[in-house]
């Protein structure tokens, strides 16, 4: 759809369930409440029996700024490959269960922010969080306008809009012909100073205007 929709969190897409029946949940869960200091929701946005697609809502009592801060000096998130990583705490929750397990959304509500960050491939999110948060601090400046204006919501990825029908540009993502720098192309931002939705266009660190896709279910 369109890039101009409502906050997720006021609006949570259609599909999701929470009645998961997955071993090993709360430990995942618990272990994501102490790494992000957060309290964490999980749903589960697939319909299909031998999968699930797990939507992970993190609510960080940090700002954005303060998040950056901890996640520099390594006391946030525990993103990297280490004993209980994300990337290796999902891999525990694949081996305890015989389905496919992969994260299809994951959204951090931060005092002043809201991240959501959207699968393009299989594994993607695990494989690229640390190194969307990297990113995160990189373009910080320019993200806030000079630090003048934290943007209250950020989309990752967004898209161009293309040629042919949107549906087409979902069925390439979910055929895997996105790879990881798709994630460091565009970026959807909601801002105070701005009535609608702009882009951040990563490549060139510059805030544009224009139609993008965004993903959502």
């Amino acid at each position: 759809m369109p890039l101009y929709y409502d906050s997720f969190k006021n609006n949570p897409p259609e599909g999701f369930n929470g009645d998961l029946n997955i071993g090993g949940l709360e430990t995942f869960k618990k272990s994501l409440e102490k790494h992000f200091f957060s309290k964490v929701a999980v749903r589960n946005c697939s319909s299909l029996k031998n999968s699930v697609q797990l939507a992970i809502e993190l609510d960080c009592n940090l700002s954005l700024v303060e998040m950056l801060f901890h996640f520099n000096k390594g006391t946030w998130g525990n993103l990297r490959q280490g004993k209980s990583s994300f990337a290796k705490l999902l891999r525990q929750l694949i081996k305890e269960n015989h389905v496919h397990v992969d994260v299809e959304e994951i959204t951090l509500f931060f005092k002043d922010s809201t991240i959501v960050i959207n699968k393009i491939y299989d594994n993607s999110i695990a494989e690229q969080l640390e190194n969307i948060f990297k990113q995160v601090g990189k373009h910080y400046v320019h993200l806030s306008k000079g630090l003048t204006e934290t943007p209250y919501e950020i989309y990752i990825p967004v898209f161009e809009e293309c040629t042919y029908a949107n549906d087409t540009l979902i069925q390439d993502i979910e055929a895997g012909n996105h790879r990881k720098k798709d994630y460091f192309k565009y970026w959807g931002l909601y801002c105070d100073s701005e009535e609608d939705a702009v882009i951040y266009d990563l490549i060139n660190s510059k805030i544009e205007y224009g139609d993008l896709f965004m993903l959502n279910h």
